[in-house]
């Protein structure tokens, strides 16, 4: 049961992370501050990368 379980919750997680990553993106575009923009972009790759872990984990 608990194997079940853990896919599901990996994908949750990775869902979730993949919207933090949406996030820092929608902020970003909006932010006047480049060297910030580029940090939440930055965030959002590792967002990204990280979710993408979880996935193949998942498989």
């Amino acid at each position: 049961m608990t194997q079940d379980k853990k896919p599901t919750a990996t994908l949750t997680r990775s869902a979730k992370l993949r919207q933090q990553a949406g996030n820092c993106l929608t902020i970003a575009v909006r932010e006047k501050t480049p060297d910030f923009a580029a940090e939440l972009i930055d965030e959002a790759l590792r967002l990204s990368q990280r979710a993408a872990e979880l996935e193949g984990k998942a498989a």
